[in-house]
């Protein structure tokens, strides 16, 4: 019988940590789906890898590998042309996924035909696999809750991990990658997931839904970051996304990346590298405080509170766990 779901895995130059992703996958509890896994041109062994460890388990596998390094929006959008199936999950080469994540977050999704995603709660663990303090904690509960959120304009945040309708995906315009500047950063490759998913979101005026399960279902592996153009560029990925949300519900067309880009003001540029460096004194400060450097990660927290309150708010209710 056909599956009706297929787990793709995106993965660029992960050969050491791999295995142990693909392990997971083999333990889950829901085992009836397709598995395509797209390597974008590692420099590594990530190609053998994957191919040696699949067949030694002897789990069916489609493996693409790609002759040119185009990121991972580009990835996730050929994950999404080349699966067959109804439903399509999105699992990172180098995390961990709870032996029951498919099978819950795929028995919610079946259970009402107006769902088209579903999500879950997960946990940061580190570069070793240990369990780190904090994680990612929203999400609409209920169909309610979505209703709310979608229609007041806002964002819809979800971690990689959300089992979608493919169909869906596809209609709303899946991953976009056209209109984008060339060269570095690759602003395609900036919150790829929250534009579809937020474009998805749409849909709530025919009675669809995104939905959350309550439960750490999947391990997210986070590393100790520095400031970068990363967040800005993210930052202002964002500000396109919630530029393009208010225009197609008041009935305008979207605007392209590029045209939006050359709206943004160097005052507003200035003012998102601010937010950059608060991001990093609030990472870091927890991560001093993880490491028992008390008196500098509580200066890292003050500093970043002191620059953006409301981004440590935020981050309080999302990340920390402590308001779930």
């Amino acid at each position: 019988m056909q599956n009706n779901l297929t787990i793709a895995i995106c993965a660029y130059n992960s050969a050491n940590v791999i295995e142990e992703t693909l392990a997971c996958v083999l333990k889950q509890t829901f085992q009836e789906f397709d598995l395509l896994i797209i390597n974008d041109c590692s420099s590594d062994n990530t190609f053998n890898v994957v191919q040696d460890f699949l067949k030694k388990n002897k789990r069916q596998f489609k493996l693409i590998n790609l002759e040119e390094n185009k990121g991972i929006a580009n990835a996730r959008q050929l994950a999404l042309i080349e699966a067959k199936t109804k439903y399509l999950l999105f699992i990172d080469s180098d995390d961990l996924p709870h032996p029951s994540l498919v099978k819950k977050q795929y028995e919610m999704i079946i259970s009402d035909k107006n769902i088209i995603a579903v999500s879950s709660w997960l946990r940061y663990i580190d570069e070793k696999g240990d369990k780190l303090k904090g994680g990612f904690f929203i999400g609409s509960r209920t169909k309610e809750e979505f209703d709310s959120l979608a229609r007041r304009e806002k964002l819809i945040f979800l971690p990689i991990q959300t089992l979608f309708n493919r169909e869906i995906a596809l209609q709303v315009g899946g991953f976009r990658l056209d209109n984008f500047p060339i060269g570095k950063p690759r602003y395609r490759d900036f919150c790829e997931d929250l534009d579809l998913w937020t474009r998805m979101s749409d849909l709530y005026k025919d009675g669809k839904y995104i939905i959350t399960i309550p439960e750490v279902l999947y391990y997210y592996r986070k590393g100790n970051e520095g400031v970068s153009s990363n967040a800005v560029a993210m930052s202002l990925k964002m500000k396109f996304i919630k530029k393009n949300l208010k225009l197609r519900r008041a009935g305008f067309n979207e605007i392209y990346f590029n045209d939006f880009i050359e709206t943004v003001t160097a005052a507003e540029i200035d003012q998102l590298h601010k937010n950059a460096r608060a991001g990093y004194f609030l990472r870091n400060g927890f991560f001093l405080l993880k490491d028992k450097k008390f008196i500098k990660g509580t200066y890292y927290l003050s500093k970043s509170i002191f620059m953006n309150p409301e981004q440590f708010m935020q981050k309080l209710k999302a990340n920390s766990g402590l308001l779930k």
